[in-house]
């Protein structure tokens, strides 16, 4: 297994301290020997032996040489250097004095110590080695009478050199001893710190990061104990899933120092409201997740929820802003909405969605018509993938009429429409906006700008007067489809002009990057193609971006139309948003007429054209062509 490199530079450490530390005790020793010889050689200068005080005088020499290469940090040379030298001098006195009957004897002890401690186990044994032969050979030669060997008298050179031997034994072992309390010290220390970085990675492992609460896996136990506190007490455990609304907006504002410091505040705002039997979670980002146990009915969960609405919204400065944020809650209950902790969280997802979807800032307990909601989606999703493979999209055509001059059909739009084998006729309303989401609405965009096209040329071979084809464009396409290009081609493959085509857009549409939609518009509008504003009236109304975008046409939401007889208000925007219009130069479409008195007003406020189930619905290529031939 190969190391990273913190781990070398880890492991180099720890070699470079453990060659110092033998360093430093090898001086202590070198030290203590030298005073234990100079003691030695000392009384065999004063008994006159003085092939043991020359002997003793080499080894002193050794050692110092030795103390030498130990201050330079050369221990790997030192330490075997020294200790050979003095088995060799240990073993000549040996020899050359009382055999085994020495005192000298003591010294082999004290030299294996020192070897254990401070050498490698080749010169351990290199050096076991070398006593064993010496006191091998010292017994032949006393046995064989080539040596005679006799205990000298005690006395005080006796009792100096024994003493002086004793005291350095017992000088290293008392080194080793402290050396291994030491060592022991360390050890108990690591394995304290050991147990408080394993506890540290058990919480770590347990526990979310950045708030300190715990995470799933932890919520999972709790959930199972709360469980089992349940069945046992025949109560109900409620989990509540939360997001904040609106914290993308705060944390790239703000930046994401800012968010996370706004996650810490809500997170102990959370603590601070629940029971110490309950439990909060952070799932991530920002969802926290509120377990709580013995729950009776369903008021008391929306009394929970509303109590903790109220505690975020509390404003809470951050960075000098006053912020104000708020809660989507989504509620599931165990054993009503399921019996598993994966189950309740995802059918508490689903209802928290629906709370987002609601218009954010509200609590849902979950139904089982969100299930069915959910699955319907699903299914959707799985068919939208092969309806074009398929060709199961159509275009019905609905006629746009002039209200100035007799009803003529002077245009009309194309309406997708999804023929799915199983569900029969879908509607767009059902399936667009799943589309959009996916991204498949650019594929099937370009689908209806190509035949829309195509349709439009077939009935100009086929006689019919020149139409304007109108077709509505997603927001979708306008961000991440090669729009230019798409309508460039559809032209193309057509051959129709390109001012027999009028794109739709929105108002919102228009005010999303508006820089770059702006240059995409400029250069549709230079190919010749039309631009109209659909829904009208029910977004921001922006005058400023009429004239910007160089729309053509102005297309009056229907829910001002079609009540405008009654309303005096909607008569009022009507004639408004006309009058505006033409003082504009543009055209104005109101859509959504279903009779003649509604169709006579607006042609009396000065309404171009219309468009409505009073003139025709929406129909297919055929049956629309014989009624604009009509």
């Amino acid at each position: 297994m190969s190391l990273t490199p913190n781990q070398n530079d880890e492991v180099n450490t720890s070699r470079a301290s453990v060659k110092l530390a033998a360093g430093k005790q090898a001086r202590v020793l070198v030290n203590i020997l030298c005073v234990v010889m100079t003691l030695v050689g000392a009384r065999a200068i004063a008994m006159g032996g003085w092939l043991d005080a020359s002997l003793i005088g080499v080894g002193l020499g050794s050692a110092l040489v030795c103390r030498f290469l130990l201050c330079r940090r050369e221990s790997e040379i030192a330490v075997p250097l020294l200790l050979v030298i003095l088995a060799v001098i240990v073993s000549m006195s040996l020899w050359f004095n009382q055999g085994l009957y020495s005192g000298g004897l003591l010294a082999y002890p004290a030299l294996l110590v020192v070897a254990g401690i401070i050498a490698s186990a080749r010169l351990f044994i290199s050096l076991l080695v070398i006593m064993l032969s010496t006191v091998a050979v010292v017994t032949w030669s006393s046995m064989s009478g080539l040596q005679d060997y006799q205990a000298a008298p005690h006395g005080l050179g006796r009792f100096v050199v024994v003493s002086s031997l004793l005291l350095m034994c017992a000088s290293v072992v008392w080194v080793l001893i402290r050396d291994l309390q030491v060592t022991r010290v360390h050890l108990d220390d690591e394995m304290l710190r050991v147990k408080d970085s394993q506890a540290n990675l058990t919480h770590l492992s347990r526990h979310d990061a950045l708030t300190d609460l715990p995470n799933r896996l932890l919520m999972q136990e709790r959930f199972a104990e709360a469980i089992m506190l349940a069945e046992e007490e025949g109560t109900r455990v409620a989990l509540m899933s939360f997001d904040l609304d609106n914290f993308k907006i705060i944390n790239d504002s703000l930046g994401h120092a800012a968010g996370d410091e706004l996650l810490r505040r809500i997170a102990e705002r959370l603590k601070g409201l629940i029971r110490g039997s309950d439990t909060v979670s952070r799932q991530g980002g920002d969802e926290f997740l509120v377990l709580l146990g013995d729950v009776d009915t369903r008021e008391t969960l929306e009394l929970v929820a509303r109590r903790f609405q109220e505690l975020v919204a509390r404003p809470l400065v951050l960075d000098d802003i006053e912020l104000v944020t708020s809660l989507s809650i989504g509620i599931s209950v165990y054993p009503d909405d399921g019996e598993d902790f994966g189950t309740l969280l995802k059918k508490a997802e689903l209802a928290m969605y629906q709370a987002k979807a609601a218009g954010r800032n509200a609590y849902c307990l979950f139904s089982e018509e969100m299930s069915t909601n959910t699955y319907e989606r699903l299914g959707i999703e799985q068919d939208l993938r092969q309806a074009l493979g398929r060709e199961e999209f159509k275009l019905q055509y609905q006629p746009i009429v002039d209200l100035q001059s007799g009803d003529r059909v002077i245009a009309v739009e194309a309406l997708i429409r999804w023929h799915q084998p199983e569900r029969g006729l879908v509607g767009p309303t059902l399936f667009v906006g799943v589309a959009e989401q996916m991204g498949l609405i650019v594929e099937i965009g370009e689908w209806v700008l190509h035949e829309a096209c195509r349709q439009a040329m077939a009935w100009r071979a086929a006689g019919l007067p020149d139409l304007v084809m109108s077709v509505n464009l997603s927001a979708v396409q306008l961000r991440r489809g090669n729009l230019e290009a798409v309508v460039r081609a559809a032209l193309t493959s057509s051959g129709l002009p390109p001012q027999y085509l009028e794109l739709e857009l929105t108002e919102s549409m228009l005010l999303q990057d508006s820089d770059a939609s702006l240059v995409l518009l400029q250069n549709l509008k230079g190919l010749g193609v039309k631009l109209s504003i659909d829904d009208f009236g029910t977004g921001y109304s922006n005058l400023s971006y009429l004239q910007r975008f160089q729309v053509d046409t102005l297309k009056i939401d229907k829910s001002f139309v079609q009540n405008i007889g009654e309303n005096e208000q909607h008569r009022a925007i009507v004639n408004a948003i006309i009058q505006m219009a033409h003082s504009l130069n543009l055209r104005t479409i109101a859509e959504g007429i279903e009779d003649l008195p509604t169709r006579q007003l607006l042609a009396d406020l000065g309404c171009d054209r219309g468009q409505g189930y009073l003139f025709a619905k929406p129909l297919v290529a055929e049956d629309f062509a014989e009624l604009a031939v009509g």
